[in-house]
C-alpha cells in the first residue's frame, strides 16, 4: 500500500541514481509521474512493442491514452504495472482490468499466454530489464462483474457491475532495483508471448503497460 515514507524513499533513490550516472540535477525539477504505453492484442504476433519516449512513436502505434517520455527528461521507474483495457485506439473511457475478465474479454484461457510472457527494456543496445515474469502482475479480485449466480443476469445497471479494483495498488509490481529511462536514449520495450493470443471477442482488446515513478525533467542533453 502507498505511504508518504515509501514516496519519499522512491523520490531519494531517483535523484541518487540519476546524479550516479552522471545527469545533472542542478536544474532539473522532480515530481510524481507515469509512463502509459498500450498495444492492441492480435491473433497474429506474439511479441508486442511499447513505445516509451515520444520519437519513437508513430502513427500506427499512437492510442489517445499513451503518455510518453519527452526527449529533455528522465524517468525513474519504481512500479511496473500490466494490464488489459477495453479501449480503442480513441477511447478515452477503458477500463483498467488486472485479469482477463470474462464478460469483457471472453475466452479468458486464451489470455493465459500473456500471464506466462515476459517484459523487457532494452537502453542503447543494453538490456536493463531481460525477463521480467507478466505473472506478478496478474490479480483477481474477490469481487468481479457479474458474479451474482443467483440470478441469470445483475440488476444493476452495467456501469455499476464492476471489479474490485484499487487503482493504487492492484496490478502493479515495485521495480527494484529502479531504472532510469532517457528520454534521449534509444529504448526498445518488449512483451514476448510463448504464443500469440488464440482468440479474440469484439471488445477490442489491448495491453497496457504502465510505468509509475519519477519524472526528471529537463535532465537530459536534449533541450
Amino acid at each position: 500500500m502507498a505511504n508518504q515514507i515509501g514516496e519519499r524513499m522512491v523520490f531519494e533513490n531517483a535523484r541518487a541514481l540519476a546524479a550516479s550516472q552522471g545527469y545533472g540535477l542542478q536544474a532539473a525539477k522532480c515530481t510524481q509521474s507515469y509512463i502509459r504505453s498500450e498495444a492492441a492484442v492480435t491473433t497474429t504476433t506474439a511479441q508486442y512493442n511499447f513505445p516509451l519516449i515520444v520519437s519513437s512513436q508513430t502513427s500506427a502505434t499512437q492510442r489517445v491514452n499513451n503518455r510518453l517520455l519527452n526527449l529533455q527528461d528522465l524517468f525513474y521507474v519504481s512500479q511496473v504495472g500490466i494490464f488489459l483495457t477495453d479501449a480503442t485506439a480513441t477511447s478515452g473511457t477503458g477500463r483498467l482490468f488486472s485479469y482477463p475478465n470474462k464478460t469483457v474479454f471472453g475466452n479468458t484461457g486464451a489470455y493465459n499466454t500473456l500471464y506466462n510472457g515476459a517484459l523487457s527494456i532494452t537502453i542503447n543496445n543494453e538490456q536493463v530489464l531481460p525477463s521480467w515474469n507478466v505473472s506478478r502482475n496478474l490479480w483477481v479480485g474477490q469481487t468481479q462483474q457479474n458474479t451474482n449466480f443467483n440470478v441469470a443476469t445483475p440488476t444493476a445497471p452495467a456501469e455499476f457491475v464492476i471489479d474490485q479494483f484499487d487503482g493504487s495498488d492492484t496490478g502493479f509490481y515495485p521495480c527494484e532495483p529502479g531504472i532510469i529511462l532517457n528520454g534521449a536514449a534509444n529504448i526498445v520495450c518488449n512483451i514476448n508471448l510463448p504464443a500469440a493470443v488464440a482468440t479474440l471477442t469484439a471488445s477490442n482488446p489491448a495491453i497496457v503497460l504502465l510505468l509509475q515513478g519519477i519524472l526528471i525533467q529537463n535532465a537530459t542533453s536534449v533541450r
